[in-house]
């Protein structure tokens, strides 16, 4: 028998065009059955009705960068976001490692996440002589905000095989060395994914107490269930390692929230892939198979800025550094590299060659596997564009990720190729003074939406949780209020687009047609305007069905 229900009284944003309108909603198990204005006298009948004055009801959320079987573990390890200074953070470490002082075979990585380093006056993350000093020997991994940056032990070193000078020149400038050629601690790109997925796997790997069953689906599952309580109903993981595939497949049935992701390197998630030979055959979940390609880094991010850049990228270090009190970004900026030539000022990081990029797009392509590429900087946005125009690559057969910083041409160059652009609008309260500090904003967009609806580009908001806020909510409004270049602001209505239809959409994924009849009845309940302060998500229905809470917590009206 067809259920059907009418949901009343309430604020559709319906259609593809996610238009609010005063509305009703009938679901017939699991599409959308049929829409009316709220003034219609004449309703359908329904087995029940649910009236929600006062609520809105939009498209389901559809987070296609959400790196769930990462964030997952954060719980088991510690919250740096906090740490103002290097010595409150070697304080903290010392703390942590005296109350967990015996730890369990194959637990004990001491991993600390969220450090906002640019925020300390030193700048700079601690060493592995440090770190030895405060945890006395431990594993420890420390991580950036960003998740491209981390610093380790000596015994971290020597377990990743680090610690000689021959191994660390493998990974080249992504292992930090001294004058002496000697690894200092402090990990980038490669080499901090390594570190980073040698620790997850090792603390995946963790028995769980007698009688507690899995513990690594309890763990993933945990957190499939705080997406459902935000509103979404689709995340993608833009990195499962090849050998957590299995992982995913089963986790995908065992709840409701709608699931995809893409494979990469084993060895972790900024490794260049072999290619597509040692990729899993799938399924990938609700989306076809995808690989993840990084073109630039995190703090390492490949940019073209006009000259004049250099001086202001200057000034902007010695300002930042009087402000704080430290000489951490001004230590920074010397570290950095760049490049003056034809085009402008470079930051030369850009971690594949033309030829090298479009080599593995290519085999990747012909396997029939769509690309992720990550694209922090407009130097590596035009990088991704001019390989894909090259190849040829179908609209919809690649994703470029971020585009944080980005110019009229190389958003015009990205619109040729007809890709989806994923950026996180919910960096800004994070990341935002950063950027402005350097003043890269006097440049170039940052995180220019507005730029990149112009430029013609299909536009999806993301969280990049845990590097950004995992609320989609919260997106929103970043989105749409923001005092940073508030120009580059979405509309309201192209603000849900963006996270939900175009996402959608940008996966060949269930829910690119909105809410409009014939389509999947995937939802999410907000107890007022999403774009207020204060409103939460109420319900998250996927497939017809309330996904959260429990069904057995909500009340319910019969009908006629």
């Amino acid at each position: 028998m067809v259920s059907r229900r009418l949901l009343t009284g309430t604020t559709i944003w319906a259609g593809p065009g996610c238009r609010p309108r005063r509305a009703w909603l009938l679901v017939a198990d699991d599409k959308v059955a049929a829409l009316g204005d709220e003034a219609d006298s004449i309703r359908p009948p329904a087995d029940e009705v649910v009236s929600l004055p006062g609520c809105h009801v939009l498209p389901g959320f559809v987070d296609v960068h959400l790196h769930l079987t990462q964030a997952a573990w954060f719980g088991q390890g510690h919250d740096g976001s906090g740490w103002r200074s290097l010595a409150e953070a070697l304080r903290e470490i010392s703390a942590t490692a005296d109350a967990e002082p015996a730890p369990a075979p194959g637990s004990s990585w001491l991993l600390f996440w969220g450090i906002e380093r640019w925020r300390w006056p030193e700048g700079r993350l601690p060493t592995a002589a440090e770190l030895d000093q405060a945890a006395r020997g431990r594993l420890v991994l420390v991580s950036t905000a960003d998740m491209h940056r981390g610093a380790v032990s000596s015994a971290a070193l020597a377990a990743l095989g680090l610690g000689g000078q021959r191994r660390a020149r493998q990974f080249g400038e992504d292992v930090t060395r001294d004058r002496r050629g000697r690894p200092t601690g402090e990990l980038w790109e490669a080499a901090y994914a390594v570190a980073l997925q040698r620790a997850l796997t090792e603390l995946a790997a963790v028995p769980p107490p007698e009688g507690d069953g899995d513990r690594v689906q309890a763990v993933l599952a945990a957190e499939a269930r705080r997406c459902l309580q935000l509103g979404i109903t689709h995340a993608h993981d833009p990195f499962v390692p090849p050998d957590w595939h299995e992982q995913m497949v089963e986790l995908r049935g065992a709840v409701p929230l709608r699931l995809s992701w893409a494979t990469g390197a084993a060895a972790g998630m900024h490794c260049r892939p072999p290619g597509p030979a040692q990729a899993p055959g799938g399924p990938y979940g609700e989306a076809g198979p995808e690989v993840k390609l990084f073109a630039d880094g995190g703090d390492r991010c490949a940019l073209r800025l006009p000259p004049r850049a250099a001086a202001g990228l200057l000034a902007g270090a010695i300002s930042e550094s009087i402000r704080i009190r430290g000489p951490g970004p001004l230590r920074e900026a010397a570290r950095r590299k760049l490049a003056v030539g034809h085009g402008g000022l470079r930051t030369p990081y850009l971690r594949y060659t033309d030829a090298e990029l479009a080599g593995l797009a290519a085999a990747y392509l012909d396997a029939g596997i769509r690309l992720r590429i990550h694209a922090l900087g407009n130097l590596a946005g035009e990088q991704a564009a001019r390989v894909l125009r090259t190849l040829g690559a179908p609209p919809g057969s690649a994703t470029i990720d971020h585009l944080l910083v980005c110019d009229p041409a190389t958003a015009e160059l990205v619109a040729g190729t007809g890709v989806t652009v994923s950026y996180q609008p919910g960096f800004l309260p994070r990341y935002g003074g950063m950027f402005q500090a350097a003043r890269v904003g006097r440049y170039a967009a940052v995180l220019g939406g507005r730029l990149l609806l112009q430029a013609g580009i299909p536009l999806a908001i993301s969280s990049d949780h845990p590097c950004g806020e995992a609320g989609p909510l919260h997106n929103l409004r970043c989105a749409v209020r923001r005092e940073l270049q508030p120009g580059q602001a979405l509309t309201r209505q192209e603000a849900v687009r963006a996270y939900t239809v175009t996402a959608a959409a940008s996966l060949n994924a269930p829910g690119r047609g909105g809410l409009d009849p014939g389509q999947p009845a995937d939802l999410v309940i907000c107890d007022g305007d999403p774009f207020q302060a204060g409103t939460r998500v109420t319900q998250t229905w996927i497939a017809g069905r309330v996904a959260w809470p429990e069904p057995a917590q909500l009340p319910r009206t019969p009908g006629p």
